[in-house]
């Protein structure tokens, strides 16, 4: 049987069949899980970095054929794809005890249709006519970033033990694959409607942060909804606590800076 070894090993065989490509994109699938349960839900390490690592760990085998190095090379933009695009997906399966061949091969199936939720499109009889990638439409200077993650960090928006700029920056700019974990969804709420207030964000905010799917739900099981932030939104403003002015204060001292 032709198998592709990765990771520093020696690729023993060569891909001679399909069924070769589909069994190193399961093998890779498998170190993929391996590597998020480990990193991401254990170490807390951002998604979108454990993606980056992985790619970049797996991006060569010690093969000199070409039919060796084509087939890696697509299976490893495969998985990229799917950890990008499909992260919902991957984050479910990834989670279940039992991820066999057969649910690698339905990943796949999924992949080869699926439209990007980074992407809206907007159709004609004639089909797609133009596509608008997500923007919160941010007007905002290196100094005022620097300022609202200190906000995110002093009232623990997230979790993790230290939030950075690029982290923030990364959110801000909807990146690509970026997510992160809410630790209370009121003060995320009200933090993007100051931001709204002061025009350094446009109004959809909620249906971009539910469409790209940037945040997680606090116990990592979901995603948070654009109905969800509402409702937080409305319910803080309804009953606003010291933690919710002193976001408002900080965000609103951006205005001088």
């Amino acid at each position: 049987m032709a198998l592709s070894l990765f990771g520093g090993k020696k690729h023993l065989h060569h891909f001679v069949a399909e069924q070769d490509v589909a069994k190193e994109l399961f093998a890779l699938l498998v170190e993929a899980k391996t590597m998020y349960l480990r990193d991401v839900v254990t170490g807390n390490k951002q998604y979108y970095r454990y993606v980056e690592d992985f790619v970049n760990s797996h991006r060569y085998i010690d093969c000199d054929h070409a039919v060796c190095r084509n087939c890696h090379e697509m299976n490893i933009h495969i998985i990229k794809g799917l950890l990008n695009d499909c992260s919902h997906l991957i984050r479910a399966f990834f989670t279940e005890a039992d991820f066999s061949f057969e649910k690698c091969m339905e990943l796949k199936r999924t992949y080869d249709t699926f439209v990007p939720p980074s992407q809206s499109v907007t159709c004609c009889k004639d089909g797609p006519t133009r596509i608008y990638p997500l923007s919160f439409g941010c007007n905002l200077t290196r100094k005022q970033m620097i300022g609202i993650t200190a906000c995110a960090n002093a009232y623990h928006l997230f979790c993790v033990s230290t939030l950075h700029v690029e982290d923030m920056e990364a959110l801000l700019s909807c990146k690509e694959g970026f997510c992160i974990r809410v630790n209370n969804i009121r003060h995320v709420a009200i933090l993007f409607d100051t931001l709204l207030e002061h025009s350094f964000i446009q109004a959809k905010w909620q249906s971009v942060l539910s469409s790209g799917r940037f945040l997680q739900t606090k116990d990592g099981k979901g995603f948070v909804s654009a109905s969800s932030l509402s409702s937080a939104l409305s319910a803080l403003r309804n009953n606003m606590t010291s933690t919710g002015y002193g976001i408002r204060r900080a965000i609103d001292e951006l205005r001088e800076w």
